[in-house]
């Protein structure tokens, strides 16, 4: 592992906490605002950053010319704390000069990067808690932004950690492996991926009984916090070990994507051919149908444009705050035969960037309550400005009412979180295939 990052008059901690050290040791600044900027700046070095963004991120509820005031301000108390060279300015935007201040996000991320076992190790020591959990800022949005970012470092962290404990199983070594996937799971207990190295560690340690105890603990936790089972990686690495296979999901769950023997007649989703969205529908068909197991030979691009041409890869979008259910969809997505692409967003305004930058999404799958913007807000203007792209709305409930008003603005399925995996990929193929996907349980009442 080698190291060129130049030698810094100042470093900036981030990690933990907020800490910024010059040649002679901890200096104080006197404000967090003052502290929210430069730490900013350092996440985002060596990008130059527009001063329009810099005064609303701190200063947004303030008028136009009081925030660009705050702005110039605090630049200038900056450079007079780390050297007037530290902040570098050209007209309408702002960097931070990395060779003055050394920050610790930089260097965690470019070890990420790197991959071997001693940079994945040194990240994951270098990971030593949330970003600035100690800097409160009551602006819009910085909270925005400081949330998306601690999402985005804890995944990379928790990545970390579980890239480290696989390549010190692959060499043997089960009881480092067996702490890295320990200290992954301490910061997101729900990263089934961890859970899994944790079980391969304990057996390859001659640990057998443990192992099986945290593979059915783990059964246990993602039946209670997401009422899903393991995948099939973590029950296929179970049954080698010996164990007994979790039981399956109770039949009697309203929304078996099949017809039921007790109505024979009836499937329990609804489709409606899409180009009668907004009309009566046409007809109907079961979820089992060629269709419906996504055995069309055209990508659903092709499908919504209304053009014979096969495209080689689809576009989905995730829009949601939670990285677990983001990694839960990811496991159904991957079932779909068709080449995909997945992008991620946790709020609005990254969702609307990736629209932006990739109209030929095919699919969005959007969580109805999002930390910065009503989910049904989202949808709106997502239909209204992009009209080909199908939607399905993600819920906790399946309120009556919350499925209307979906369908009212144009989604095209409405999917409950603690919908079965196995549905869910139904639902989904469903949409693609041009349909219309509703809970059994809204057509019921």
């Amino acid at each position: 592992m080698t190291d060129s990052t130049p030698s810094a008059r100042f470093g900036l901690s981030l990690l933990g906490g907020f800490e910024l050290t010059g040649p002679h040791g901890v200096v104080d600044l006197p404000s967090k605002k003052l502290a929210g900027l430069l730490a900013y700046l350092a996440c985002t070095a060596p990008q130059p950053q527009p001063r329009e963004r810099l005064s609303t991120l701190l200063w947004g509820s303030h008028f136009d010319v009081q925030a660009k005031q705050n702005l110039r301000q605090a630049l200038f108390r900056l450079r007079k704390v780390l050297g007037q060279d530290a902040i570098e300015s050209d007209g309408e935007v702002v960097s931070l000069n990395a060779a003055a201040v050394l920050c610790d996000v930089s260097r965690f991320e470019a070890l990420v990067r790197e991959g071997g076992r001693d940079a994945l190790s040194a990240a994951a020591d270098l990971y030593r808690g949330r970003l600035i959990d100690d800097v409160t800022v009551s602006e819009e949005g910085w909270n925005e932004w400081l949330t998306g970012e601690r999402e985005r470092l804890l995944e990379l962290a928790v990545g970390a950690m579980v890239g480290l404990g696989e390549q010190e199983l692959a060499a043997g070594r089960a009881e480092p492996a067996l702490k890295a996937g320990q200290r992954a799971i301490a910061l997101n207990n729900m990263r089934e991926d961890a859970h899994r190295l944790i079980v391969q560690a304990l057996a390859a340690a001659g640990r057998k009984a443990e192992a099986l105890k945290h593979y059915k603990d783990l059964v246990a936790l993602l039946e209670h916090e997401l009422n899903t089972e393991p995948d099939a990686a973590t029950k296929s690495l179970a049954a080698e070990l010996g164990g007994t296979q979790p039981p399956s999901r109770s039949p009697d769950v309203k929304e078996i994507a099949k017809p039921t023997l007790s109505q024979p007649d009836r499937p329990s989703i609804a489709v409606l051919p899409f180009a009668n969205t907004r009309g009566e529908p046409e007809h109907e068909v079961y979820a089992e149908s060629p269709a419906a197991r996504g055995d069309e030979a055209s990508s659903a691009v092709a499908v919504r444009s209304g053009s014979p041409e096969r495209r080689d890869r689809m576009k989905i979008l995730i829009i949601d705050d939670h990285a677990l259910i983001r990694e839960a969809l990811h496991t159904v997505l991957k079932q779909l035969k068709h080449e995909t692409v997945i992008f991620e967003a946790s709020n609005s305004r990254q969702a609307m960037r990736i629209v932006e930058e990739h109209p030929d999404l095919g699919l969005i799958l959007l969580d109805i309550n999002l930390p910065d913007r009503d989910g049904f807000s989202v949808l709106s203007e997502l239909r209204e400005r992009h009209a080909t792209i199908a939607i399905i709305i993600l819920s906790a409930l399946d309120d009556q009412d919350k499925v209307k008003r979906a369908f009212s603005l144009g989604a095209l399925g409405f999917i409950p979180k603690t919908t079965e995996r196995e549905v869910m990929l139904n639902a989904i193929r469903l949409v693609l295939s041009g349909g219309i996907y509703i809970p059994s349980e809204i057509l019921d009442s």
